[in-house]
């Protein structure tokens, strides 16, 4: 799923963040309640709604980079496609694989003088979905959802690029949703498309982290 949705503010991500480092339990049933309605929409735009350039330096960045605090973790993705890198924070990491993995994660991208532009948050349904990337996007999934995101050519923008879900009523009954287009939703015979996300998602390579710790002698 993609948190969060249009209008939605980097200050209200940085709540947002909170929440999920303090009621992570609260969080993972609103995840599971809404990733079929929402983890197709496009990503956030950030504060202010800015547009990213496509800089010299947003794909060189390298190192710690400023935005990030003692607490949290940091992950660069390199975009092949679009010859781009994404930063990813997040304040919640474990081991997985011999890795320090999460399925939450805000997103960053440079724009042209360098400066680091929120994009949005993504977030998978549990520990047991870390977020992973591939040459050109990333996947985020849950037990019923899996979405892929990619750099838009024309914005320069992270956008929902693929999803696919499965919902279930009281009497057991499913409802398949697919969007190839990762906006326009339609509903699908079976589970095909859903099965075949999840298995280029675990063909994904695992997004490590790195958490920055207090420097010798910070107090």
């Amino acid at each position: 799923m993609v948190w969060p949705v249009h209008g939605f503010s980097e200050r209200d991500g940085r709540d947002m963040k909170e929440m999920v480092g303090k009621y992570m339990a609260f969080t993972l049933l609103i995840v599971c309640a809404v990733c079929g309605s929402i983890g197709a929409g496009s990503f956030a735009k950030g504060k202010g709604e800015e547009r990213i350039g496509a800089g010299k330096d947003a794909g060189a960045a390298k190192g710690q980079p400023d935005i990030v605090t003692e607490g949290e973790s940091y992950a660069y993705v390199q975009l092949k496609r679009e010859d781009c890198q994404i930063l990813l924070v997040t304040d919640g990491t474990y081991g997985y694989n011999g890795l320090e993995a999460s399925f939450h994660s805000e997103v960053y991208r440079q724009d042209a003088d360098g400066n680091w532009q929120w994009q949005g948050i993504i977030a998978g349904s549990g520990t047991a979905y870390p977020i992973r990337c591939d040459k050109n996007g990333i996947y985020v999934t849950g037990g019923h959802f899996a979405a892929y995101y990619s750099v838009d050519r024309e914005s320069m923008l992270l956008v929902c690029e693929e999803y696919a879900s499965e919902t279930f009523d009281e009497n057991g009954n499913a409802t398949y949703v697919y969007a190839e287009d990762g906006k326009t939703e339609r509903l699908v015979e079976g589970n095909s498309h859903l099965t075949a996300m999840f298995d280029r998602y675990e063909q994904a390579e695992l997004v490590g982290f790195r958490r920055v710790e207090k420097k010798d002698g910070e107090k």
